[in-house]
């Protein structure tokens, strides 16, 4: 009897630890579309690189992991893709990278100001061995979520 009171006790300390790991009061970044630029086009495909700005809000470093998103243009033309932002978000910091989107569009099938949004779900480790072990076990796997959206001229953006 006196074993099992003890292993549940054990028990709800390791579920205590594992759930204040995951509700520290690390904050999540925030993301932001800073520009878009053409980088591919053909007779058949277009190609546009969506800059994303990525900034903590917190005084610790957060890795970034991975990146899910969805771009649509002009409410018809659809990319969904996963990345690797390949960065980390250093104290305060900033960081911009990329989302690549590939449409199979023609260059008459978008002309002028476009419409887009780019939906998505970032996963990010928060500081400390225990949440990198969490992280790795894929038990706690922090994700912060954003929606943005803009307009961009389509005649206007410089093939590179």
């Amino acid at each position: 009897m006196r074993i099992t009171t003890q292993l549940l006790l054990v028990t709800l300390l390791g579920w205590s630890a594992l759930l204040s790991a995951g509700c520290s009061s690390v904050r999540e970044p925030r993301f932001e579309t800073v520009g878009v630029r053409e980088v591919e086009r053909s007779d058949t495909r277009t190609v546009y690189a969506f800059l994303v700005k990525a900034t903590n809000p917190n005084k610790a470093s957060i890795p970034l992991r991975e990146v899910s998103y969805t771009v649509t243009l002009d409410k018809s033309h659809k990319f969904t893709g996963v990345r690797s932002p390949e960065t980390t978000l250093h104290t305060y910091g900033e960081h911009i990278f990329e989302l690549p989107a590939v449409f199979d569009i023609t260059p008459a099938d978008l002309s002028g100001i476009v419409d887009y949004k780019l939906n998505g779900t970032v996963k990010y480790l928060k500081p400390g061995k225990l949440s990198e072990s969490m992280f790795e076990s894929k038990l706690i796997v922090p994700k912060a979520e954003f929606h943005l959206r803009g307009q961009v001229n389509v005649d206007e953006l410089d093939q590179e």
